[in-house]
């Protein structure tokens, strides 16, 4: 994100805008994992008591991380049965976790929940505008085919976003800052 001053109408005033793709920072590589460091039998399966405890401790801190929004696109139950938008809701959530592991892969191996949800709203953001493409191709309305083209700006933009947020976060993590204790905020609610 950079602050900078306004042009045409705006001329003068500061704003806040996602960096063009030329002045974009650096990608972040994502560390080499061992594959899985888990102590195994000739036949794959779990070798002591001790890795199926470390096995089961990965997948509940896998668990944990996840937040409906985050892994997925939130829509609602109506919108997940509607028919004419099936093809391009399921395109999207192929989208989603397809853009995810890619800028993950340039992101220090991590995609946080906030450029995870930007990701999600261009993943929608692009199905929206395909839907628009097809509808007006149909009906030949060019006010359809702009709505559909602005759409898939909007998606550009949100992809743009989160693969900057992704790059600082992953700068900010490999820094190693100073550790804070967020447990507060992670109770449940009584």
């Amino acid at each position: 994100m950079a602050l900078r001053q306004g042009h045409g109408r705006g001329a003068g005033v500061p704003r806040i805008e996602v960096l063009p793709p030329d002045e974009q920072p650096a990608p972040v590589p994502a560390p080499i994992v061992p594959a899985s460091g888990v102590q195994r039998r000739q036949n794959g399966t779990v070798a002591t008591s001790e890795a199926a405890r470390a096995l089961g401790r990965r997948g509940g801190i896998v668990k944990a991380k996840r937040v409906r929004l985050a892994r997925s696109l939130g829509l609602s139950a109506e919108v997940m049965q509607a028919e004419a938008f099936a093809p391009y809701r399921r395109a999207a959530s192929a989208f989603r976790k397809h853009h995810a592991t890619e800028l993950a892969r340039q992101a220090g191996g991590g995609v946080g929940a906030a450029p995870s949800s930007m990701i999600a709203s261009a993943a929608l953001q692009l199905a929206a505008s395909r839907f628009l493409f097809d509808q007006a191709a149909l009906s030949g309305d060019l006010a359809t085919f702009k709505a559909g083209s602005q759409l898939a700006n909007d998606s550009r933009q949100n992809l743009l976003a989160a693969y900057e947020l992704a790059v600082r976060e992953a700068k900010a993590r490999a820094e190693g800052g100073p550790a804070v204790d967020l447990s507060a905020f992670c109770e449940p609610e009584s």
